[in-house]
């Protein structure tokens, strides 16, 4: 049943097939009636969807916006298909506009971009391939769909009576935005803030083809950023909202502080890449959570380098790692 936001918005929450669980959206009754977030393709979300949206007398026809907050697809997934029900607009970060409308072949292309992470990361050959392939697990349970508006920092978006403001926050996606209401002081944090657990900053190319986005720092600096807003309510794009944004940011800081330190015991005095770090860091992965994991080892190995704790030396096409 969909739960009571504030005078106008609800949270709706739609079963996904991936080890996170249900995604968590949101939805107006005050026009224009407007989504934030769609859940996956499928008959399990398509009906969870429709149906969470007649407990609040609507139906997928009502619907004249949707606000993709990252290019995740239990975020999209559904998004072109409650396009075609109800001619909605969509609007997302300019970040994410060509991953969502041209997605199949922007994956495509970004598959040499992640065999050079594997090789540099030092993945055995056999295995980068398969590491690679598994971050597209998602793509079965998403669809394309045309971007009608972007959206970016600053800008503010008038629902449920109130004018949300949007803050740009990359890290666990380089096109989140978090939506801010400064007058009842509520954050849409979906999945930058988590109360139970800390989001992956997934390491991904630059979107402006720069260099590559150090994911962790921005995800840390971001985090930070949104605490100092100092919401009283940030409700999640997983789990149960957060009551006390400032002592989770805290956590999380205490948490990935505690994880690099980790990882410079693990380095020791010998040089190790980042596949010989995150073994013994996770343990032995397969498939999507390896790759989650190793994309987590790095960035907190980029972390570590801009203070001054570690540097990288290359050899051939592996970049290791050692205490300075």
């Amino acid at each position: 049943m969909p739960t009571h936001v504030i005078d106008g918005l609800h949270q709706i929450v739609i079963p996904t097939p991936f080890k996170v669980g249900p995604v968590n959206c949101y939805v107006t009754t005050t026009e224009p009636i407007t989504l934030i977030d769609t859940g996956t393709t499928g008959a399990e979300s398509r009906a969870a969807l429709q149906a969470e949206l007649a407990a609040l007398g609507l139906q997928v026809s009502d619907i004249r916006r949707v606000i993709i907050t990252h290019a995740h697809a239990d975020h999209y997934g559904q998004a072109a298909e409650i396009v075609r029900a109800s001619n909605a607009a969509v609007w997302t970060h300019r970040h994410n506009r060509v991953q969502l409308e041209a997605y199949e072949t922007i994956h495509a292309q970004r598959n040499e971009f992640y065999l050079r992470i594997m090789a540099e990361a030092g993945v055995p050959a056999e295995q980068r391939q398969r590491l690679t392939d598994s971050r597209r697990s998602s793509d079965r349970h998403a669809e394309a769909v045309k971007i009608d508006r972007v959206l970016d920092e600053g800008d503010v978006i008038e629902f449920a009576d109130r004018a949300w403001r949007v803050y740009h926050t990359p890290g666990h996606a380089g096109g989140l935005i978090c939506l801010f209401d400064p007058v009842s002081r509520v954050l849409l944090s979906n999945d930058h803030l988590l109360r139970d657990i800390s989001s992956n900053p997934v390491i991904e190319p630059d979107p402006d083809d720069g260099p590559r986005p150090h994911r962790l720092v921005q995800y840390i600096q971001h985090m930070q950023r949104m605490a100092d807003l100092e919401p009283v309510m940030a409700w999640t794009g997983h789990g149960h909202p957060i009551h006390d944004v400032q002592r989770v940011v805290r956590q999380r800081l205490h948490f990935h502080e505690r994880r690099a330190q980790r990882i410079v015991d693990l380095i020791g005095a010998e040089e190790r890449s980042a596949y010989q770090i995150a073994e013994p860091l996770f343990g032995r992965l397969s498939g999507t959570e390896a790759f989650l994991a190793l994309s987590e080892t790095i960035g907190h190995l980029d972390w570590l380098e801009e203070q001054g704790r570690i540097e990288a030396i290359q050899r051939a096409e592996v970049i290791y790692w050692r205490r300075k």
